[in-house]
Protein backbone atom coordinates (compact mmCIF):
# COMPACT_ATOMS: atom_id res chain seq x y z
CA UNK A 1 0.00 0.00 0.00
CA UNK A 2 1.20 3.02 -0.93
CA UNK A 3 1.15 5.89 1.72
CA UNK A 4 0.98 9.59 0.63
CA UNK A 5 1.80 12.30 3.43
CA UNK A 6 1.05 15.81 3.32
CA UNK A 7 4.32 18.17 2.76
CA UNK A 8 4.26 21.75 3.01
CA UNK A 9 6.43 23.71 0.36
CA UNK A 10 8.81 25.77 2.82
CA UNK A 11 10.88 27.14 0.45
CA UNK A 12 11.99 27.68 -3.25
CA UNK A 13 15.59 28.57 -4.79
CA UNK A 14 16.34 29.06 -7.91
CA UNK A 15 19.58 27.40 -9.18
CA UNK A 16 19.99 28.18 -12.48
CA UNK A 17 17.29 29.96 -15.22
CA UNK A 18 14.83 26.68 -15.50
CA UNK A 19 16.14 24.47 -12.15
CA UNK A 20 14.76 25.25 -8.74
CA UNK A 21 15.38 23.45 -5.40
CA UNK A 22 12.83 22.74 -3.62
CA UNK A 23 11.85 22.01 0.09
CA UNK A 24 8.93 20.17 1.61
CA UNK A 25 8.86 20.03 5.41
CA UNK A 26 7.08 16.68 6.39
CA UNK A 27 3.27 18.43 7.98
CA UNK A 28 3.87 16.11 11.39
CA UNK A 29 7.76 17.12 11.52
CA UNK A 30 8.13 12.87 11.26
CA UNK A 31 11.83 12.34 9.48
CA UNK A 32 12.57 10.01 6.89
CA UNK A 33 14.91 7.40 7.12
CA UNK A 34 16.16 6.15 4.09
CA UNK A 35 19.66 5.06 1.95
CA UNK A 36 20.72 8.15 0.12
CA UNK A 37 20.27 7.62 -3.93
CA UNK A 38 16.85 6.93 -3.41
CA UNK A 39 13.89 8.63 -4.70
CA UNK A 40 10.00 9.91 -3.89
CA UNK A 41 6.96 10.31 -5.59
CA UNK A 42 5.97 13.71 -5.17
CA UNK A 43 2.02 14.76 -5.86
CA UNK A 44 -0.29 17.82 -6.72
CA UNK A 45 -3.51 17.41 -5.90
CA UNK A 46 -6.23 20.00 -7.48
CA UNK A 47 -8.22 20.93 -4.61
CA UNK A 48 -11.25 22.12 -7.13
CA UNK A 49 -11.00 18.53 -9.62
CA UNK A 50 -9.41 15.86 -7.17
CA UNK A 51 -7.11 15.36 -10.19
CA UNK A 52 -3.91 14.20 -9.01
CA UNK A 53 -0.70 14.30 -11.12
CA UNK A 54 2.53 12.81 -9.66
CA UNK A 55 6.15 12.02 -10.42
CA UNK A 56 9.69 10.53 -9.30
CA UNK A 57 12.26 12.99 -8.30
CA UNK A 58 15.86 11.92 -6.46
CA UNK A 59 16.45 12.86 -2.87
CA UNK A 60 19.00 15.65 -2.96
CA UNK A 61 18.50 16.15 0.94
CA UNK A 62 20.37 13.65 3.47
CA UNK A 63 18.30 10.78 5.69
CA UNK A 64 16.92 11.50 9.14
CA UNK A 65 15.53 15.10 8.71
CA UNK A 66 11.68 15.63 8.29
CA UNK A 67 12.16 17.58 5.02
CA UNK A 68 12.80 16.75 1.52
CA UNK A 69 14.74 18.62 -0.91
CA UNK A 70 14.25 18.53 -5.07
CA UNK A 71 16.06 19.59 -7.26
CA UNK A 72 14.04 19.78 -10.70
CA UNK A 73 13.94 21.41 -14.10
CA UNK A 74 11.01 22.88 -15.22
CA UNK A 75 9.94 21.90 -18.42
CA UNK A 76 5.86 22.72 -18.43
CA UNK A 77 5.47 19.04 -17.91
CA UNK A 78 2.26 17.90 -15.96
CA UNK A 79 3.59 18.04 -12.78
CA UNK A 80 6.53 21.23 -13.66
CA UNK A 81 3.78 23.11 -14.59
CA UNK A 82 1.86 22.99 -11.11
CA UNK A 83 5.65 23.56 -9.06
CA UNK A 84 6.55 26.94 -11.42
CA UNK A 85 3.32 28.09 -10.18
CA UNK A 86 3.95 26.99 -6.41
CA UNK A 87 4.28 29.40 -3.39
CA UNK A 88 5.51 28.60 -0.20
CA UNK A 89 2.85 27.38 2.26
CA UNK A 90 1.86 25.62 -0.59
CA UNK A 91 0.46 21.30 0.13
CA UNK A 92 2.28 18.63 -2.04
CA UNK A 93 1.87 14.49 -1.12
CA UNK A 94 4.99 12.71 -1.40
CA UNK A 95 5.51 9.05 -0.95
CA UNK A 96 9.16 7.72 -0.10
CA UNK A 97 11.18 6.26 -0.24
CA UNK A 98 12.00 3.68 -3.87
CA UNK A 99 14.62 2.31 -5.96
CA UNK A 100 17.52 0.36 -6.01
CA UNK A 101 20.00 3.04 -6.36
CA UNK A 102 21.43 3.40 -3.13
CA UNK A 103 24.91 4.44 -1.50
CA UNK A 104 26.66 1.78 -0.25
CA UNK A 105 29.94 2.00 1.85
CA UNK A 106 30.54 -1.55 2.54
CA UNK A 107 31.85 -1.59 -1.08
CA UNK A 108 34.54 -0.17 -0.59
CA UNK A 109 36.37 3.46 0.46
CA UNK A 110 36.58 4.81 -2.98
CA UNK A 111 34.30 6.44 -5.07
CA UNK A 112 33.17 8.21 -8.31
CA UNK A 113 30.42 10.04 -9.11
CA UNK A 114 29.47 11.00 -12.44
CA UNK A 115 26.20 13.64 -12.79
CA UNK A 116 24.53 14.96 -15.96
CA UNK A 117 22.21 18.16 -15.05
CA UNK A 118 19.83 17.52 -12.55
CA UNK A 119 21.46 14.28 -12.13
CA UNK A 120 23.37 15.86 -9.29
CA UNK A 121 20.56 15.78 -7.44
CA UNK A 122 21.20 12.13 -5.51
CA UNK A 123 24.93 12.90 -4.92
CA UNK A 124 23.82 15.83 -3.05
CA UNK A 125 22.21 13.03 -0.66
CA UNK A 126 24.79 11.05 -0.75
CA UNK A 127 27.17 13.98 0.12
CA UNK A 128 25.79 15.48 2.93
CA UNK A 129 24.93 11.93 4.29
CA UNK A 130 29.01 11.32 4.30
CA UNK A 131 29.76 14.93 5.75
CA UNK A 132 27.07 14.82 8.34
CA UNK A 133 28.80 11.74 9.58
CA UNK A 134 32.00 12.76 8.78
CA UNK A 135 32.53 9.22 7.33
CA UNK A 136 35.99 8.70 6.01
CA UNK A 137 35.79 7.85 2.40
CA UNK A 138 37.00 9.82 -0.94
CA UNK A 139 34.99 10.67 -3.34
CA UNK A 140 35.58 11.90 -6.91
CA UNK A 141 32.45 14.25 -8.20
CA UNK A 142 32.45 15.34 -12.20
CA UNK A 143 29.84 17.43 -13.41
CA UNK A 144 28.77 17.30 -16.60
CA UNK A 145 26.42 20.65 -17.45
CA UNK A 146 25.88 22.52 -20.97
CA UNK A 147 27.19 25.76 -19.84
CA UNK A 148 29.03 27.75 -16.78
CA UNK A 149 25.06 29.06 -15.96
CA UNK A 150 23.93 25.56 -15.78
CA UNK A 151 26.01 24.64 -12.82
CA UNK A 152 23.72 23.81 -9.98
CA UNK A 153 24.63 24.39 -5.98
CA UNK A 154 28.17 25.19 -6.89
CA UNK A 155 28.79 26.96 -3.41
CA UNK A 156 27.51 23.94 -1.39
CA UNK A 157 29.93 21.81 -3.32
CA UNK A 158 32.83 23.84 -2.57
CA UNK A 159 31.78 23.79 0.97
CA UNK A 160 31.38 20.00 1.07
CA UNK A 161 34.78 19.88 -1.10
CA UNK A 162 36.82 21.92 2.28
CA UNK A 163 35.69 18.94 4.66
CA UNK A 164 38.60 17.07 6.18
CA UNK A 165 36.23 13.75 6.16
CA UNK A 166 34.88 12.83 3.41
CA UNK A 167 37.35 13.78 1.12
CA UNK A 168 35.81 14.75 -1.93
CA UNK A 169 36.97 16.32 -4.94
CA UNK A 170 35.01 18.13 -7.55
CA UNK A 171 35.52 18.57 -11.07
CA UNK A 172 32.86 20.57 -13.40
CA UNK A 173 33.16 19.76 -17.18
CA UNK A 174 31.17 22.14 -19.59
CA UNK A 175 29.67 20.36 -22.81
CA UNK A 176 29.06 23.45 -24.81
CA UNK A 177 31.37 26.38 -23.93
CA UNK A 178 30.33 30.09 -25.62
CA UNK A 179 33.14 32.64 -26.58
CA UNK A 180 33.30 35.36 -23.62
CA UNK A 181 31.28 33.14 -20.90
CA UNK A 182 34.82 32.95 -18.45
CA UNK A 183 34.61 29.94 -18.26
CA UNK A 184 38.36 28.27 -17.55
CA UNK A 185 37.82 24.96 -16.26
CA UNK A 186 37.27 21.40 -17.96
CA UNK A 187 35.53 21.18 -21.10
CA UNK A 188 33.73 18.62 -23.30
CA UNK A 189 31.86 15.63 -22.37
CA UNK A 190 33.31 13.29 -20.18
CA UNK A 191 35.51 10.75 -21.74
CA UNK A 192 38.33 8.23 -21.20
CA UNK A 193 41.09 11.01 -21.18
CA UNK A 194 38.89 13.30 -18.76
CA UNK A 195 38.82 9.93 -16.28
CA UNK A 196 42.40 9.40 -16.88
CA UNK A 197 43.43 13.59 -15.83
CA UNK A 198 41.06 13.46 -13.16
CA UNK A 199 40.65 10.24 -11.50
CA UNK A 200 43.57 8.41 -12.36
CA UNK A 201 43.12 5.57 -9.46
CA UNK A 202 39.62 4.67 -11.59
CA UNK A 203 40.04 1.21 -11.08
CA UNK A 204 40.17 1.19 -6.98
CA UNK A 205 36.83 3.42 -6.99
CA UNK A 206 32.99 2.22 -7.19
CA UNK A 207 30.70 4.58 -10.09
CA UNK A 208 27.91 6.09 -9.80
CA UNK A 209 26.29 7.72 -12.39
CA UNK A 210 22.89 9.49 -12.81
CA UNK A 211 21.40 11.36 -15.09
CA UNK A 212 19.10 11.04 -18.73
CA UNK A 213 18.92 8.12 -20.75
CA UNK A 214 21.82 9.37 -23.54
CA UNK A 215 24.18 10.33 -20.30
CA UNK A 216 23.98 7.09 -18.27
CA UNK A 217 24.22 4.93 -21.15
CA UNK A 218 26.98 6.41 -22.43
CA UNK A 219 28.81 6.59 -19.08
CA UNK A 220 28.31 2.46 -18.57
CA UNK A 221 29.85 2.18 -21.87
CA UNK A 222 32.64 4.23 -20.96
CA UNK A 223 33.68 2.85 -17.47
CA UNK A 224 32.92 -0.73 -18.90
CA UNK A 225 34.77 -0.16 -21.87
CA UNK A 226 37.87 0.87 -19.16
CA UNK A 227 37.71 -2.63 -18.08
CA UNK A 228 35.34 -1.64 -14.76
CA UNK A 229 32.90 -4.47 -13.60
CA UNK A 230 29.56 -4.00 -13.98
CA UNK A 231 28.97 -4.75 -10.54
CA UNK A 232 30.75 -1.62 -9.37
CA UNK A 233 28.57 0.37 -11.87
CA UNK A 234 25.42 1.68 -10.30
CA UNK A 235 23.06 3.79 -12.50
CA UNK A 236 20.18 5.51 -12.21
CA UNK A 237 18.69 6.41 -15.47
CA UNK A 238 15.89 9.60 -15.80
CA UNK A 239 13.93 10.13 -19.00
CA UNK A 240 14.78 12.51 -21.63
Amino acid sequence: MIVKKPYILESIIKETDNVNLYRFRAQDHAPLDFTPGMFAMLYYRDQATGEEVGRAYSIASEPGVDYLDFIIELIHGKLTSKLELAKEGDIYYISAPYGPFKFDTSLGSKFLFLAGGTGIAPFFSMLKYTAKNAIDVDIVVIDSVKYPSSIIAKQDLDALQALEKPKIRYVITVTRPQPGDGWTGATGHIDANMLAKHVPDLAERVCYACGPLGFTKAMKDLLSSLGMPTQKIKTEIWGE
